[in-house]
């Protein structure tokens, strides 16, 4: 058979097209699902955290929760000993109530008795004056004329008796006892008229000036005095006692706020996260004596690349997923994001270098809160 009549072989394709087809559909693949992926920035789920304590300070007398449990706002965690806080307390009041006394007495004034006692002292004063000024009125001259009289004729009995004596001691008739006898007895007669003659005197001349000065003067005392009770209390004095007793209401509150503070309660709800205290410890003031975690304000921190942050706008919805739960997907929304970048310098100059700089985002929870917990690994996924 010659070459002419035998049959043609059938030619087989190149084995590098064929490899080169398959590369150029593969990577075209590859384009198309990269062009379709979604973005994914991964972060952590995070939950706000709240630090309790108290102001007062002071030694733990009952822990009433355990870490873990779930508490309501207001509900009583630690509760601390007492001290010698209610006994401030007392005190306080105590002063507070004096300081309310006080005040409503200046409000009031001076009671009618004592309106009556002042009225009385000035009248007093009054006439005391009147009578320094009069002087002594004519039947007390006449009674002391009358006392002079009859002191002077007693100084003349006095003398004749004395003289007597006398007489008789000469012609030795007397003894000496007798003799001293009068003569003592003219001397006090004597003595005796005198001074009702200065009573006398004293008053037909009247009362001094001095007298009349000083009657003078206590009158005026006692008539600024009743003008005083009349007129009540200085305004600058019923301020001065309402400032003293603004003063103690202040004290109460300042003391009644740190008894309050003696027991720990929750700000609001959340879960006990960190509580490592016992009956008998020493707390100390502004410590933090337990740590709260707000289950309802879960949230992710993640960090979006500088080229990327368009794809994001505060209120987006995004997806998150954590690897707990793979099949599961759960809803946030962006809340926030970072004014200022991190991780790079400010000033960049190419494409690469600001892909390294990354904006911090957070994007909180919608649901999930009973199943997420703070410190898992998730991502969220934004279309492209």
């Amino acid at each position: 058979m010659s070459d002419e009549t035998k049959p043609k072989a059938r030619r087989r394709p190149p084995v590098l097209a064929i490899l080169l087809a398959v590369g150029l559909v593969i990577y075209g693949g590859y384009r198309v699902y990269l062009a379709q992926k979604p973005y994914e920035w991964s972060g952590t789920v995070e939950a706000r955290t709240i630090s309790v304590g108290s102001r007062a300070g002071g030694r733990i007398a009952r822990v009433l929760v355990k870490e873990g449990d779930a508490v309501a706002a207001g509900q009583e965690l630690i509760e601390l000993e007492p001290g010698d806080w209610s006994a401030q307390l007392m005190q306080a009041n105590a002063q507070q109530m004096s300081a309310e006394a006080m005040l409503d007495k200046l409000k009031r004034g001076a009671r009618p008795e004592e309106l009556e006692q002042a009225r009385a002292r000035a009248l007093t004063a009054q006439a005391a004056l009147q009578q320094a000024m009069a002087g002594a009125r004519p039947e007390q001259i006449q009674a002391a004329e009358s006392r002079l009289a009859a002191q002077e004729i007693a100084v003349q009995k006095a003398k004749l008796d004395a003289d007597r004596e006398h007489q008789l001691d000469k012609a030795g008739a007397s003894t000496r006892a007798e003799l001293d006898n009068a003569n003592m007895a003219l001397r006090q007669a004597i003595a005796q008229r005198d001074a009702a003659k200065n009573q006398l005197d004293e008053l037909k001349n009247g009362s001094r000036r001095e007298e009349v000065t000083q009657a003078r003067a206590r009158e005026m005392e006692q008539a600024a005095s009743m003008k005083l009770v009349i007129a009540g209390t200085r305004d600058e004095d019923l301020r001065i006692a309402l400032a003293a007793l603004e003063a103690a209401r202040g004290r109460v509150q300042q003391i009644q706020a740190m008894v309050d503070e003696l027991k720990i309660r929750a700000p609001l709800a959340a879960r006990v996260e960190a509580l490592d205290l016992r009956p008998g410890d020493i707390l100390a003031a502004n410590a933090t004596a337990a740590v709260l975690l707000e289950e309802k304000e879960l949230y992710v921190r993640i960090y979006v690349p500088e080229t990327l942050l368009g794809r994001l706008h505060v209120g987006q919805t995004v997806p998150i997923l954590v690897d707990s739960f793979p099949d599961r997907s759960f809803r946030g929304i962006v809340k926030h994001i970072n004014d200022v970048g991190e991780y790079s310098p400010r000033n960049l100059q190419t494409a690469d270098e600001r892909a390294d700089q990354v904006f911090a985002t957070r994007v909180e929870l919608q649901e999930g809160f009973d199943t997420l917990r703070a410190g898992m690994a998730a991502f969220i996924k934004v279309p492209k």
